[in-house]
């Protein structure tokens, strides 16, 4: 899913979508979000066959989220306001599927912080006295 999330963000670069950057033809990325799809169903068998529901159809949100963005960079969708709250789903999608398969897998702690997107550094910048020091270029998140 992150693979199709890479590319899909980055034709959302192309597009003139919002916090992304590394803009990737989309003719080009039609072919890898092709190539990535086969890997996902691919791997998607070994979630179905040790995951249990709940977790299983958490992944499925996810996956279904990803899609949504991938509407937006295939240009079937151009809100960016809407593109924005997709990738922002993502986000949401993805943590609530590691919460449950971190569960499945009785791994204690707490989840990886959550990959909340856009990040706070991509948010306009706020006015200030221009001590503030540089911020790194905006970049497609790994999510």
């Amino acid at each position: 899913m992150k693979q199709q999330l890479s590319v899909a963000q980055r034709m959302g670069a192309a597009r003139g979508f919002p916090h992304t950057a590394d803009p990737l033809d989309p003719e080009q990325g039609m072919t890898q979000l092709a190539e990535n799809e086969v890997r996902r169903a691919a791997e998607w068998e070994s979630v179905l066959l040790i995951g249990d529901a709940e977790t299983i159809g958490a992944a499925r949100k996810w996956h279904e989220a990803v899609w949504n963005v991938e509407l937006y960079a295939r240009g079937l969708k151009d809100d960016p306001s809407g593109w924005t709250r997709a990738v922002q789903q993502v986000s949401r999608a993805r943590d609530a599927f590691y919460v449950l398969a971190r569960r499945d897998l009785d791994i204690s702690g707490p989840p990886p912080p959550s990959g909340n997107w856009p990040r706070v550094w991509q948010q306009e910048d706020e006015p200030g006295d221009g001590t503030e020091p540089d911020t790194p270029p905006t970049r497609a998140p790994a999510a």
